[in-house]
């Protein structure tokens, strides 16, 4: 540890400049297995053991240059991934960059553990700790969490630098506690450092600055790594002082472990079904969102029986939202029918030719019927005539499907079930945009502008369907004269209806419309 050659030097500076570049863009990328390697390709571990034996013999050379290696070491990854992360063209955090970020207490006792094992494998023969060196480097992960840092100082997320840094003093912490203590119970401390030390400078010749200056202040810095207790004290205060926050981070993780369990517990006791349900729990919050079946009353039953419960057993006023999907009964047809029944199994002796391969219309045909096919399957009855299908570009991602149908307009919790069913169903991404003909008759006694201009866009959604009749009935002499404005409206109206290709008008008590499948209902009927 005493000799440091040139080549040392430069193979450990190149060394951990690579392993920087590459956790950077692991970590922005997410990729585990990329981050593993460049663990295994980081020698920070090496300058950190060092110190921890230059307390333990009581060498100041081996304090002074370790701790000056650790220091630029954390300096130039931390300003090497800043620059990094501000050339990129996304600055989003993932999940590793989060997992480096809340240090507990157990980071605390993995630390010391895999400290064990890399003082073990400085203490073995080289042909030994091949497997303990490289464990002991993914174990306990130094290069990725000052990379963490410089993501935060280059995006301006301080909380991110602040926990990432953290992480990296207790693993820095229980190198040394650990180093220091197990390098003098072996025996170091009886090794004559001074004289390991003289001969060091030496060979690095009298004109050496570091030798010049090392020289002068050798006996202050021997005087003041004191006794062996004291140098075992430093890195254990320094323990010690990390402690706080990581038994806080600690507490925090069994909070929100309770706090999950007791939300899902409280979800298990609802009487109504969960169709499905969103829990959220960080840093003493959370947040539900549920769609259950049922009625408005019901969710709103269950969003008050949840933010009770859920706030006696966590201490925290929850953010709960339910939605109710309406139509129980249809929607759990729906979902026992979302799994397709199992093909037969063909034998040597049943098994057809194999037929030829379709053309590339015939493939576009097949996949644009499956889709009309699944649509109709799930499409609730209750919601009204599905009237019409349109299929969006059959090589967008997602894929587009508008429905034109007659009834009510849907509820947007039984939109977004029936658009996961319909999903699964195809196996790929689905956007639905509904657009619904009224299934009641619409009063025209007063035309203004905005009725006429829904009437028009009904009008328009109707000419998509063949079957879908629009049935006009209006007084023979209004109750009511109609002044030049009125009259211009009721023209306009009359145009938008005459080019519908199933258009039928009716005299009756009232000005009404309404849409009808496969011919108009008797005109006395309605408005009586």
């Amino acid at each position: 540890m005493l000799h440091r050659g040139p080549s040392e030097v430069t193979g450990y500076w190149m060394q951990l400049l690579i392993a920087a570049g590459i956790a950077t863009l692991g970590l922005v990328s997410g990729s585990a297995a990329v981050i593993i390697g460049a663990m295994l390709v980081a020698p920070l571990m090496t300058p950190i053991v060092t110190l921890g034996m230059g307390l333990a013999t009581g060498s100041p050379l081996l304090v002074v240059r370790s701790s000056m290696r650790v220091v630029v070491s954390l300096v130039v990854v931390v300003l090497l991934s800043a620059g990094l992360v501000r050339l990129l063209p996304f600055h989003a955090m993932n999940t590793e960059i989060a997992a480096r970020t809340t240090p507990t207490a157990l980071d605390l006792a993995i630390a010391v553990f895999c400290a064990m094992a890399g003082v073990f494998a400085t203490l073995r023969p080289a042909s030994d700790v091949a497997t303990t060196a490289a464990g002991t480097s993914i174990g306990i992960s130094l290069v990725p969490p000052l990379c963490v840092t410089g993501f935060g100082v280059g995006t301006g997320a301080w909380a991110v630098a602040r926990g990432a840094v953290l992480l990296f003093l207790t693993n820095f912490a229980a190198i040394v506690f650990v180093g220091t203590l197990a390098f003098a119970a072996v025996g170091f401390g009886q090794v004559n450092v001074h004289r390991l030390e003289t001969d060091e400078l030496e060979s690095l010749g009298p004109g050496s600055m570091f030798s010049r200056v090392f020289a002068r202040r050798t006996s202050t810095i021997r005087r003041g790594l004191g006794g062996a207790v004291l140098r075992l004290l430093m890195p254990a205060m320094l323990l010690a002082a990390l402690y706080t926050p990581l038994r806080r981070g600690l507490d925090e993780v069994e909070w929100q472990v309770s706090a999950r369990g007791s939300v899902d517990a409280a979800i298990a006791r609802l009487p109504n079904r969960v169709v499905q349900a969103r829990v959220h729990v960080e840093r003493r919050e959370i947040q539900v969102d549920l769609f259950l079946l049922g009625t408005r009353a019901d969710a709103e039953a269950a969003r008050v029986r949840l933010a009770t419960e859920i706030a006696n057993a966590s201490g925290v006023t929850p953010i709960v939202d339910v939605f109710a999907v309406t139509d129980s009964t249809e929607f759990e047809a729906l979902e026992r029918s979302s799994r397709p029944p199992p093909l037969p199994v063909a034998t040597a002796e049943t098994a057809p030719p194999s037929p030829p391969p379709p053309s590339t219309t015939e493939v576009i045909e097949e996949a644009t019927q499956r889709v009309r096919t699944t649509v109709k399957a799930r499409w609730p009855v209750s919601a009204g005539e599905l009237l019409r299908i349109d299929l969006g570009a059959e090589e967008s991602e997602p894929l587009a499907l508008r429905l034109t149908y007659l009834g009510a307009p849907l509820e947007p919790a039984t939109i977004e079930t029936l658009t996961n069913i319909i999903s699964d169903e195809l196996d790929a991404t689905v956007v639905l945009e509904l657009f619904d003909l009224p299934a009641t008759s619409i009063p025209l006694d007063t035309l203004d502008n905005a009725l006429l201009a829904g009437v028009a866009v009904y009008a328009e959604r109707a000419r998509q369907s063949d079957r879908l009749f629009v049935c006009l009935q209006h007084p023979a002499h209004p109750k009511f004269p109609r002044n030049k404005e009125a009259e211009a409206r009721w023209s306009l109206l009359r145009s938008i209806l005459d080019a519908h290709p199933h258009m039928e008008s009716f005299e009756g008590p009232r000005d009404l419309l309404w849409f009808a499948l496969d011919g108009c209902a008797i005109p006395g009927a309605q408005g009586e």
